[in-house]
């Protein structure tokens, strides 16, 4: 019974590999083009590079395993068809949803193994690799001296020189300006030529300068104190040049360098911080409903008017204020007067205002939080759902395209890919500025592909002949198009 459903899984680890092998190397080489002057800017040692490189396949292989699914269901289907393994199968009674059932089981294994990974391994490699960015991006070795600019880096020093030669450290046309204390010229030295080494032990930059002038004015406001200097040799050490990489630990965390259950934790901080600004926008509100209530009272506005002398308004003129009518006039007053000129219940009536507005303002930037949070939640279980996705797309394509070949299985899956990352991301980007939901923005890529490989599953197993000859007609106009002209 089990022998076809081996033998179709068999014919999916080549593909598989060889599918994995080559997006590796393609996210490799955009690796290398992204932080390659990075490198070699900062002076990054090897091993240095190798433990960045391994911290970026946790991000890597997050994407690299999805997108090869599809290739593989598609060169190994499309072998099985181009052998005319399919029609034997079909005509020994085994249908289209046996043959699809060893892929799919393998697409959940590595849907659940893909959930663990991005939950418990991508958050740790994230914030690592983040860190070990940041500690070399700190880091100022000598080869960021470079030719024809100004380097003010070091404390007290200004450096210019012309030429350098990167492997020898040899420079030409020297200037060095050495700043003084306050009162004082500060004092230049020019050179043809010198050599910069950098004493590692030390922390000490040493320019050995060839052939040049020292002009210093040690009295600001003597002339007569001007020095010129000339020299065959000198020397000079910047002190305090750290060239090493100091390695740090970031304690902060963004929503990529957290797991599932940090990011819920935040998620339920978050919610208590909006249902605290919900209460203090309630009690704001309430408070001032009470006080422009007490204002019916004769008494009470009887008093107002004498503390603030201002005329006291009718009751059933604020009466009818609260039931819909024209604006209270003090708050009028409060505008074209100043607040400091406005009566004390205007100013409260101001002050009530600005700060419900803040809450809501608050509740609004807590709720986004939020938002992000449940994005990269959702995003770490809908990711690894397309490699279930990508087999039922896969398969029935790959039988009506038959012998195309590699060439069209290639180009099939970059298209289909570069369809789903835009809708992932473009989701993405909506639920982070709350126009979709971010269940519905990090599920409907899923949701949309997976409704096309159910209809063209159903179509391929009933074997519908318009619905077949339309696509077929499609793929037939994609190998052409995609066949090289031999002529």
């Amino acid at each position: 019974m089990l022998i076809i459903e081996r033998y179709i899984l068999r014919s999916y680890i080549g593909p598989f590999f060889f599918s994995i092998s080559i997006i590796t190397f393609v996210f490799i080489m955009d690796f290398i083009i992204r932080y390659i002057d990075l490198f070699l800017e900062k002076g990054v040692k090897f091993h240095i590079v190798l433990q960045m490189f391994l911290l970026s396949l946790g991000h890597m292989f997050a994407l690299i395993i999805p997108m090869a699914v599809l290739p593989a269901t598609l060169m190994s289907f499309g072998n099985l068809a181009s052998e005319n393994e399919i029609t034997a199968m079909k005509a020994s009674g085994v249908s289209l949803y046996r043959m699809i059932l060893p892929g799919s089981l393998a697409a959940a294994v590595l849907t659940i193994g893909l959930v663990f990974f991005n939950s418990l391994v991508l958050p740790e490699t994230n914030h690592r690799l983040l860190n070990l960015l940041i500690d070399i991006n700190r880091k100022k070795p000598t080869v960021e001296l470079k030719p024809n600019q100004r380097i003010d880096e070091f404390p007290g020093y200004t450096i210019y020189f012309r030429e350098k030669n990167d492997r020898t450290g040899e420079i030409r046309d020297v200037q060095i300006v050495k700043h003084a204390s306050r009162g004082v010229y500060p004092t230049t030295i020019n050179a043809e030529s010198g050599r910069l080494t950098f004493l590692e032990q030390l922390n000490v930059l040493r320019f050995d300068l060839v052939n040049g002038e020292i002009h210093e004015l040690p009295s600001r406001g003597d002339l007569s104190t001007y020095r010129r200097t000339r020299f065959k040799n000198y020397t000079i050490n910047v002190k305090d040049v750290d060239r090493s990489l100091r390695r740090t630990d970031r304690e902060y965390r963004g929503d990529r360098e957290m797991s599932v259950a940090m990011m819920q934790e935040k998620i339920e901080g978050l919610r208590a911080d909006i249902e605290l600004a919900d209460a203090k926008i309630l009690e704001v509100a309430s408070a001032r409903v009470k006080d422009t209530f007490e204002l019916l009272d004769p008494e009470r506005r009887a008093r107002l008017a004498a503390n603030t002398g201002t005329v006291s308004e009718p009751a059933d003129s604020n009466m009818t204020n609260l039931l819909g009518g024209s604006r209270p006039a003090p708050l009028r007053v409060a505008r074209s007067e100043g607040l400091r000129a406005a009566p004390p219940h205007t100013r409260s009536e101001y002050l009530t205002c600005q700060e419900i507005e803040t809450q809501i303002e608050t509740k609004r930037s807590y709720t986004r939080q939020v938002d992000r949070y449940r994005v990269e939640i959702h995003k770490k279980y809908s990711i690894p759902f397309a490699c279930v996705i990508f087999v039922l797309l896969g398969t029935p394509i790959a039988i009506r395209t038959g012998r195309s070949g590699m060439n069209t299985a290639i180009g099939l899956s970059i298209m289909f890919f570069l369809v789903y990352y835009i809708c992932l991301i473009g989701g993405e980007k909506l639920a982070d500025r709350g126009i979709v939901g971010p269940a519905v923005a990090m599920w409907s890529p899923n949701v949309i592909f997976g409704a096309v490989a159910l209809v063209l599953l159903w179509n391929a197993a009933k074997e519908r002949s318009s619905t077949e000859w339309r696509f077929s007609t499609l793929f037939k106009r994609f190998r052409r198009n995609a066949s090289p002209n031999t002529r």
